[in-house]
């Protein structure tokens, strides 16, 4: 593959850098007072409801700030229309193993999706555009202990990993930072403590940034302080195959293109800025618009987390022990 030029590419990653801080700001949410609102999934029927995470929007009044769910609809025309409802909140999830070095673990993986990124040029919104979503995954050790919280867009950028205190330091990539790391102009903890490793039910908790959907942060609560400072917005779970199955008229539809050249990716979840500024040069027509996890050879396109061409495979998040030992870990 071809690579694109080393003058214009740094010129215009350093535009990008440029635009990315201008559309984030690296401050602590604070805990606001009174009740913030929260999405919320848990049940504690099962793994994955245990350990589904907090959702909170810096603004949840804004419908483009609530998770919502993936749904299909025909136009007057008869033309299919894949939307995201925001008045119905979903996490889509799943459970997969992995195998690194002697030892197994469990990935527990929720998805979100948002009705839109509004278009804004101050702050600038680079990922303007629809059907935008975010996955949270937790991985777990053998006695089922979170160790590791990974945060990505389902375009696959704004990758951010966070270790927790059951995670030995010795798997932490080299010079990783002891108390906040910088993540594209967001300012995140390096590593979270579980308090009391005996107490029960504790919670992760993300923060989103309004418009953007940015992880602007992630703590790990109490069920004391969830019942103090958040207003639980009760969240549906629906299997990640659900994507494939939205209600339409007398059938069904998929979230994804299923055939052609964009076979995988969302359906109308266009990013025209992201087209226009990074496609040329990360050498991606398709740049930045959200896509299906799974094996390239089944969903038609590599989840990748790195812009550099030559990294597509190698930086892949199917492959989870792959990805993490490109990143720098080792579990």
């Amino acid at each position: 593959m071809r690579c694109a030029n080393p003058g214009r590419a740094a010129f215009a990653a350093a535009v990008l850098a440029w635009l990315v801080l201008l559309s984030a700001c690296a401050s602590q949410p604070p805990l606001l007072p009174g009740p913030a609102a929260a999405y919320d999934a848990a049940d504690h029927r099962d793994l994955l409801t245990r350990y589904a995470p907090l959702i909170v929007p810096q603004d949840q009044r804004q419908s483009f700030n609530r998770v919502g769910r993936a749904s299909a609809r025909t136009d007057d025309d008869g033309t299919e229309q894949v939307y995201v409802d925001p008045a119905q909140p979903v996490y889509y999830v799943q459970q997969r193993e992995f195998t690194a070095g002697n030892s197994t673990y469990i990935n527990l993986i929720y998805r979100v999706h948002f009705e839109r990124v509004p278009f804004s040029l101050w702050p600038f919104h680079l990922t303007a555009g629809r059907n935008g979503g975010l996955f949270v995954i937790v991985t777990l050790d053998e006695r089922q202990q979170p160790l590791l919280i990974t945060t990505v867009h389902t375009c696959g950028c704004y990758l951010a990993f966070v270790p927790t205190s059951y995670l030995d330091r010795r798997a932490y990539p080299a010079d990783w930072p002891a108390y906040t790391q910088q993540v594209f102009g967001e300012e995140l903890p390096a590593r979270l403590d579980y308090p009391d490793a005996s107490t029960p039910d504790q919670r992760i908790v993300v923060y989103l940034r309004s418009g953007t959907h940015r992880v602007m942060d992630i703590q790990v609560v109490s069920p004391t302080q969830v019942a103090a400072n958040y207003r639980i917005i009760p969240a549906t779970i629906a299997p990640m195959a659900a994507l494939k199955q939205l209600p339409l008229a007398q059938g069904t539809a998929s979230f994804y293109e299923p055939s052609g050249r964009s076979q995988g990716y969302v359906k109308n979840a266009h990013k025209p800025f992201e087209f226009l500024l990074m496609s040329w040069w990360a050498l991606d027509p398709r740049v930045g618009i959200d896509k299906e996890y799974g094996p390239a050879n089944e969903t038609g396109t590599v989840f990748y987390t790195s812009l550099k061409p030559w990294r597509r495979e190698a930086s892949d998040m199917w492959p989870f022990a792959d990805f993490l030992e490109y990143w720098g870990w080792r579990l």
